[in-house]
Parts: structure tokens; sequence; C-alpha cells
């Protein structure tokens, strides 16, 4: 009989508190941008902040990191591929089209991590990996039907919701590969966060003000995100050290729900039937991906 593998609490507990804690920059990302904070201002202003208090609380709490080069260059990549272009599409999306329907982009990662990892070789074509995603995808398209039925939305937001999931696979894949051995997850996240920085700061300079302004009235939002990206951001890497890839892409159905339920508390979007059943398929998919074969 398959039994659950070592940690698998842990991994659950590091997963919700991290999908909780990235939930939050879509309707946190709504209510900014409707006080006059542009999508991208919103989140160069939230990863550099988040990125600096990260990089104080591994300074105290652990010192300066072996080989900064190194940790560097894999901030720049990580940054990129995780934080720059979603979280930039996610806000922009959250803005255009509600946090709920922004939050269905963290719902197709999964698929794309395991296809990619199996193309790679990262992954054996097992069919409790393939059955553990499906279940999953399931719950999410469940979700995804019953808010596309509301309305129409734009090619602009389409296009959106497919860059989002296409580059979070990527580096959830990149992080399988090239994660640097012992470094504290305080300042894997400052790396990160500091090299997305470094990337947004000339698409924020070449942005129209309807993206790149910033007013005052917005920055409690902004503030607020900032707590959650970086405790987000150290249950992501603590996740990180103990699970595959694909077990780290479901990461993207807890955000989705995390995004669906913070939408109706925060800004009265509506909150579907179907989030109980679909909830109960991606806790089911999880449950499997956690199973030894």
């Amino acid at each position: 009989m398959p039994h659950p593998l070592p940690g698998a609490g842990v991994r659950w507990m590091l997963l919700l508190a991290a999908g909780l804690a990235l939930g939050a920059a879509l309707p946190l990302g709504k209510l900014a941008a409707a006080d006059g904070v542009g999508p991208v201002a919103f989140v160069l202003l939230s990863v550099v902040a988040s990125g600096l208090l990260l990089a104080l609380l591994g300074w105290c709490r652990h010192g300066l990191p072996a080989r900064p080069w190194r940790l560097a260059l894999f901030g720049t990549v990580s940054g990129l591929l995780g934080l720059a272009a979603p979280n930039t599409l996610a806000a922009w999306l959250s803005s255009e089209a509600g946090a709920s329907f922004a939050a269905l982009a963290y719902t197709l990662p999964p698929l794309l991590t395991l296809a990619g990892g199996m193309a790679a070789g990262l992954e054996p074509p097992r069919w409790s990996r393939v059955a553990s995603v499906g279940l999953g995808l399931a719950g999410a398209l469940w979700l995804a039907w019953a808010h596309m039925e509301a309305g129409a939305v734009s090619l602009g937001a389409i296009l959106a919701l497919m860059g989002i999931p296409a580059a979070i696979a990527a580096g959830n894949l990149y992080r399988a590969c090239f994660l640097p051995s012992g470094v504290p997850a305080e300042w894997l996240g400052a790396a990160m966060a500091l090299g997305a920085s470094v990337l947004l700061l000339p698409v924020w300079s070449w942005s129209p003000p309807s993206m790149a302004g910033l007013d005052a009235g917005g920055l409690p939002w902004v503030g607020l995100q900032v707590l959650a990206a970086a405790a987000g951001a150290i249950a992501f890497f603590e996740l990180q050290r103990r699970a595959s890839a694909v077990v780290m892409s479901f990461l993207g159905y807890v955000v989705a729900l995390a995004g669906v339920v913070f939408g109706a508390l925060l800004l009265d979007e509506s909150l579907p039937w179907q989030l109980a059943p679909a909830t109960a398929l991606i806790v089911a998919g999880f449950w499997l991906v956690q199973r030894k074969p």
C-alpha cells in the first residue's frame, strides 16, 4: 500500500501559507489600482520593499550569504520567471478583469510544469502524477467556467491569462534544477525579489501613467502587499526545499482559490457555488501527488 511521504504535513502547511500570502496580491493589486497605483508601480514597489525586508531578515538571522554572485544570477532568472513577468501581468489582469478572473491564471502551471518536467526528464511518466494534476486542473477549470460564464473578456486578458502560467511553469523547472544549496529562505526570497526589481525598473520607466502611476492613497495597499510577499517568499522557499517541481506547481491552485475568496471578502466579487467541490478536487489532487509509488 502507498503511504504519505515523510514531511507531507509540513508541505501541506507551507503550501497553504504560501498560497494565501501570494494570493493576497490579486485583490490588493486591484484595490491599489482603484486608489491610483498602476500595476507596474504596484509590483515594483512591493518587490523592492519585500526584497529589502527579506535581506534584512536574512542578514540579522544568518549573516551574509556565501557566493553572492551565484545567488544574484539565480535571483535574476527566478525573479524574471517567478515575479516580474507573472506578477505584472496578474496586477494588470486583476485591474482589467477582476481578482477572481486573474486568479484563474494560476491554475495551469501544474499541467505545464508536469509536461515540461517529463520532456526534460525531471519527472517520470507516472500515472499518479498525471492523475493528481488532472484532479487539480478539473477543480480549477470548474472555477474558471463559473467566472467566464459571467461575461466576455478582452483578447489582452486572454493573452495575459496564458502568459502567467507559462512563466510560472518555467520558473518551477528552473528552480528545481538550479536552487542554490545551503542558502536560507530569507536570502533566496530577497535575491528573487531584488532580481525582479532590476528587471522591472526599465519597464516601469517606459510604461504609461496608467501602468506606472503612483498615488499616495494607494500606499497602504502596497504596504500590506510587502508584508504578504515577504511572508509568502519564506514559506515558498521552505516548500521548495521539500518538494518537487510538480508539487511546487500546486501552489498555483491555492493562489487561485485564495484570489477567489479574497476577491469575495475584500472586493464584493461573487463567490461561486462551485468553490467547495472545486476545492475538494484540488485537495484530492495534492493528496495524490504526495503519495509514494
